[in-house]
């Protein structure tokens, strides 16, 4: 009887030894085969270096002139000179399309008598609605010759000689654009805006052309943003700091505003961080082992971040970190909450 009974107690101590046995065997191979303990690849390990980078607002927009006028008459008449040619370089006030001016010119003259006489005998009323009419008789007549508003390059010749034009922008005869460099109008979101100063270098890359990057500044910013709706962003315009024939009126853009430079600072890879419990890491190579090390980053270009505090030239450090993210945060370490850092988002 007393073997029956002592058999189960047996059989009960050798499982209990089985699983405490299984349950430590299995954290020791948790433990020698977790991130922190895998074999480092060389070329996932980067030397810490100071360098240089730029924080940017990215932005896209169009090519357009800093003045373009659509030219039209404010009398009507037949073309009798046309000196528009698409292309053609003008001068302001260079005389473009001339038209017939044969009934303003009698206007003028007959105008010009009426206030003659009325200088002789005519009463102060007469006098003034005689000026009048001469003035704008004479504004008739000069309206006959459609001058260039501004230096410029034509872009369109809607005339020929013989035809009859009409009046306002709905009868056009031709589009000028002035002269010197495009400019790019952008729209930046409210978040953004307040980054922005006049006179910021940009960097203008072309769809159109796709090897070459131009130059630019901020020529303006709105006094007013845009609700559309309900994504607010602040009007930017942007000017090219050089011409170039192979750029066209209406050429897509990508604009990069440039509105922080940071030079000479510990900057290493976005990717290189992870975060523990709201503390910012590195995975610092200590012994050829990855060791969880807290940092404070800097500002971003959202590639790259500068480390304030926590490393220094010459460290080695794992370039991606997505690995570590739960075994760091399992580690239980107390870390420094990090300074708060510029960054763009995008």
């Amino acid at each position: 009887m007393k073997k029956k009974r002592f058999l189960p107690v047996v059989l009960l101590l050798v499982v209990c030894v089985l699983i405490i046995s299984m349950v430590r065997g299995c954290r020791s191979k948790q433990a020698g085969n977790g991130p922190l303990n895998q074999e480092i690849l060389p070329q996932a390990v980067m030397k810490v270096e100071k360098g240089d980078f730029q924080k940017t607002i990215t932005a896209s927009g169009y090519l357009s002139p800093q003045q373009s006028k659509e030219l039209f008459f404010s009398v009507s008449g037949r073309v009798v000179t046309d000196n528009l040619q698409e292309g053609r370089q003008v001068k302001k006030d260079e005389v473009l399309v001339e038209l017939d001016s044969t009934r303003q010119e009698l206007d003028y003259l007959q105008a010009q008598r009426a206030y003659d006489l009325a200088l002789i005998n005519g009463l102060e009323r007469e006098i003034k609605e005689a000026a009048l009419n001469l003035k704008l008789a004479e504004k008739n007549l000069t309206a006959t010759k459609l001058r260039a508003p501004f230096d410029g390059v034509i872009t369109r010749d809607l005339v020929d000689v013989g035809d009859y034009v009409g009046i306002n922008e709905q009868n056009a005869v031709g589009t000028i654009i002035a002269d010197g460099p495009y400019e790019i109008e952008v729209k930046i979101s409210e978040n953004e805006s307040p980054q922005l100063a006049v006179g910021q270098k940009a960097i203008i890359k072309v769809e159109a052309i796709p090897n070459r990057q131009f130059e630019g500044r901020v020529k303006e910013i709105a006094l007013q943003a845009v609700n559309d709706n309900g994504v607010v962003s602040l009007p930017v315009k942007i000017i090219l700091a050089e011409e170039s024939p192979l750029l066209k009126p209406e050429f897509s853009a990508e604009v990069e505003i440039i509105v922080e430079e940071i030079k000479d600072q510990i900057i290493v890879p976005i990717t290189a961080i992870v975060n523990n419990r709201g503390a910012e890491q590195v995975m610092k190579m200590v012994d050829n082992r990855p060791v969880p090390t807290p940092v404070v980053t800097g500002p971003s270009n959202g590639f790259s971040v500068v480390i304030q505090e926590g490393l220094a030239p010459g460290d080695e450090i794992l370039i991606n970190t997505h690995q570590f993210s739960a075994t760091t945060a399992n580690t239980g370490q107390r870390q420094p909450a990090p300074r708060a850092g510029i960054r763009i988002g995008r």
